[in-house]
Parts: C-alpha cells; structure tokens; sequence
C-alpha cells in the first residue's frame, strides 16, 4: 500500500498540496461550553450551553537540503494560509482549510478536518553556504471551523424561561435582573410593566418582584 500523506486544501481557492513528511504525532483538543445561571436563594445550576470548536495541532517536517532548495518554497504554502484575501464568497478573511489524511469517512476519525489557521511557528535549523533555510520545523494550529448557520444548529435552545420571583438587593437594577434571570438585559421593560414599576431607577431593596415568564425569541408566555 502506497504511503498516503497528509494533504491540505484551501476551500475558498481549491488549491491543494501534500506536506513532504507525514506528521510524528498530533494533538486534537475538545471540549463542551456550560454557563452559570443564577437562581434565586439557591445555589447557581450549570447550563450546558453548547460544544467548543475543536483544535488540531502538530509539528511539521520540511527538509530540502537534497535538493538544494529554498525550503520557504514550501513552508510558504503554509504561511499563506494565515494571508487575509477577498476570494471568500462571506467576506474578506483567511481561507478555509480542509485536512486530509487517511480515511476520508468524517465519522471514521479526525480527517477529513475542516477548519482555519490559528497559529504558525517556523524555525529553520539548516542553511546552505549561501544563507539559503534548507530544513525547517513548523508548529501548526488549526481551529474547526463551521458556518453561522451550522453553529446554530448545535446550539440547544431553552424553549422558555419559567415565571418565577425576584427579591431586589442593594444596588440591583431593573436591566441587570433581566440580565441575570435571562440573559436579556433589554427586556427589563416586561419586569417593569408586571410589576406597574413607573421609576426604574427607584427600586427598593428587599421587595420581591414578579418574573414574567417569557420564549426564548423574549416575547410574554
């Protein structure tokens, strides 16, 4: 079986090349979003909030020095990954990078990988006579890339936020409850209209206010 190398293609170009050598090891990093969310007189309950996008990361190996060639010839390739361009159809950006290598089933293991430039270290090692870089380490990090609207998708969505009660403390106003109950601060109007609240600005410590229960788009249930 021929040896199969990892290859990267930039998806807003469909220009595509192999690395020389196949990477030693790689490092794929994940992890899920949880967010505190307030609850009255109890403890605050963690909210899954939705999965981070994943890194992929490795080291690189470029050597030329058989050939007697400028290694930046390659290492340029990389490089160029990070270079802001117009070519995407969603606005100027770097390109979207898709990483091959292996078994091309997207639920069979980590490739294909699809995901945008983060980071790039390059370190030269050799030189010819001439001061020409002929051997070159690259430390890569890629971070996963999706649309807006597969985002979105992910996300979880509460459906509702129950009616409940608020007790005002010292200092709190109107817009910071809707803001720690639901996250919408500008909906504090709905708690001032339950509660026939004409001054804002004048809430009373100690007073318990009744929490309208409202959609997740913030319209009244």
């Amino acid at each position: 079986m021929a040896l199969e190398k990892l290859t990267l293609k930039n998806q807003d170009t469909g220009e595509s090349f192999q690395v020389l050598f196949n990477p030693a090891e790689y490092t794929v990093e994940d992890g899920n979003s949880w967010e505190e969310q307030k609850r009255e007189g109890r403890k605050p309950e963690l909210q899954f909030t939705g999965q981070s996008l994943k890194t992929l990361s490795m080291e690189l190996f470029v050597d030329t020095y058989e050939q007697r060639q400028d290694v930046r010839t390659y290492t340029g390739k990389i490089a160029r990954l990070l270079a802001v361009s117009t070519t995407a159809s969603d606005g100027k950006r770097p390109p979207v990078c898709e990483l091959s290598w292996g078994p091309l089933d997207p639920g069979a293991g980590d490739f294909p990988f699809v995901g945008v430039l983060e980071s790039l270290k390059q370190q030269f090692v050799l030189f010819l006579s001439d001061g020409t870089p002929v051997r070159a380490r690259l430390s890569v990090s890629f971070k996963e890339f999706k649309s807006p609207e597969e985002q979105e998708q992910e996300q979880p969505r509460r459906g509702s936020f129950p009616a409940q009660t608020h007790t005002v403390q010292a200092g709190e106003t109107l817009s910071g409850i809707a803001g720690a109950l639901w996250r919408k601060p500008e909906l504090w109007r709905l708690i001032a209209e339950t509660n026939r609240i004409d001054d804002p600005r004048a809430l009373v410590p100690g007073v318990v206010l009744a929490v309208p229960a409202i959609s997740d788009q913030g319209g009244l249930l």
